[in-house]
C-alpha cells in the first residue's frame, strides 16, 4: 500500500515539475520579446504562450539545446496524448493571457 502511495505523489511531483518547466519557458518568452514588435496585446499574449508550448512540447522546428535551464533529472518526454495537451494549453491560457495583455497595454509607447 505505501507504495502505490509513493508512486502515485511522484506521479504528482513529475508532473508539477513539468508544469513548472513550461512556466519557465513561457515567461522566458515575455523576456525575450520585445511588445512594441506586436500588432496588439492579443498577439503578444499568444505568442508568447504558443512559443513557450511548442518549445515544451519539442514541437517540429522548435529545439532548445541552447537551454539554460538543467532538468536532466526527468525522463525523457513522450509524446503527450491530445486531450492532456489541451488540458495544459487551457491552464497556461487562463493563467498568462490576461497579464500578458497588460504588459502589452502598459509598455504600448513604441
Amino acid at each position: 500500500m505505501k507504495y502505490i502511495i509513493t508512486e502515485s505523489q511522484n506521479k504528482i511531483f513529475q508532473r508539477l515539475r513539468r508544469l513548472q518547466e513550461l512556466r519557465d519557458i513561457i515567461e522566458y518568452q515575455t523576456e525575450i520579446q520585445d511588445p512594441c514588435n506586436f500588432e496588439d496585446s492579443e498577439d503578444y499574449a499568444d505568442f508568447c504562450i504558443s512559443q513557450g508550448l511548442s518549445f515544451f512540447y519539442k514541437d517540429e522546428g522548435y529545439d532548445d539545446s541552447d537551454e539554460e535551464i538543467d532538468y536532466d533529472d526527468q525522463p525523457e518526454r513522450e509524446e503527450d496524448d491530445q486531450p492532456e495537451r489541451e488540458e495544459v494549453e487551457n491552464l497556461m491560457y487562463k493563467e498568462y493571457y490576461d497579464d500578458l495583455v497588460s504588459v502589452w497595454e502598459e509598455d504600448n509607447e513604441c
